[in-house]
């Protein structure tokens, strides 16, 4: 008799507000612990204080003035701003483990956010000239993700009550600032993150035909620790 195939499992963890130089920290080491087959594939959902960052292509010109330090990330795109209110997804997977797929890894992540927001009433889109995702002329959320020895990290920002007001600093990924929306703008109600960010696992079960478990900071908090080192990748 054939034996029943089960989905791989991974890992999920919800972390509530934390520090952006604090999470980037973690995924770093959860990187290291993933590459070295102490981990699973993880998502990670976290909501920041206010923080502006750039990654690799950012232009100059789309952050000048800024009263503040930006951060400086190793990500594909421009300048974002994380805050509030935005629920944001890190992907921390061995694609090696994956067919080395990055078209449908990306392919993915922005699927499982259109399938969320559906649940929302609201129908979104991938961008064609521009990245991230869209509901008609208006960017609801900013994708960018790194990839190390196909080890991936960094993901996905979804404004869900975030205040739009604060994209007006930046040109967020070298775009207007007025571009920018949210599914507060969208809808006229506030949404829970914890409840988003829920249906949004859900999604990225079936997407990646993976069982993300919960699991708690603290069950890898020591391990993770200890794989920071420099924060060298």
């Amino acid at each position: 008799m054939v034996g029943l195939q089960h989905s791989p499992v991974g890992w999920a963890m919800n972390l509530g507000r934390i520090d952006y130089d604090r999470a980037l920290s973690w995924q770093r080491g959860l990187v290291k612990m993933r590459r070295e087959g102490l981990s699973r594939d993880i998502i990670m959902l976290v909501e920041h204080p206010p923080v502006v960052t750039v990654g690799r292509s950012g232009r100059k010109e789309n952050f000048d003035g800024l009263t503040a330090q930006p951060v400086f990330i190793e990500r594909g795109g421009d300048v974002t701003y994380h805050g509030p209110g935005q629920l944001v997804a890190y992907f921390i997977f061995n694609l090696s483990r994956r067919g080395k797929n990055l078209r449908k890894f990306m392919t993915n992540i922005q699927t499982g956010v259109i399938d969320t927001l559906k649940e929302y009433k609201i129908s979104a889109k991938r961008g064609n000239e521009h990245t991230g995702i869209w509901v008609g002329e208006h960017k609801i959320a900013s994708i960018g993700i790194a990839v190390k020895n196909w080890i991936t990290f960094h993901g996905v920002a979804i404004n869900l009550n975030t205040n739009l007001a604060e994209f007006e600093q930046i040109n967020p990924c070298g775009l207007s600032a007025t571009i920018m929306t949210s599914v507060l703008k969208e809808t006229g109600k506030k949404v829970s993150l914890d409840k988003f960010g829920e249906k949004l696992l859900k999604n990225y079960d079936r997407l990646f035909d993976t069982t993300f478990e919960s699991i708690k900071l603290d069950e890898l908090a020591e391990e993770i620790e200890s794989q920071r080192g420099s924060d060298v990748i």
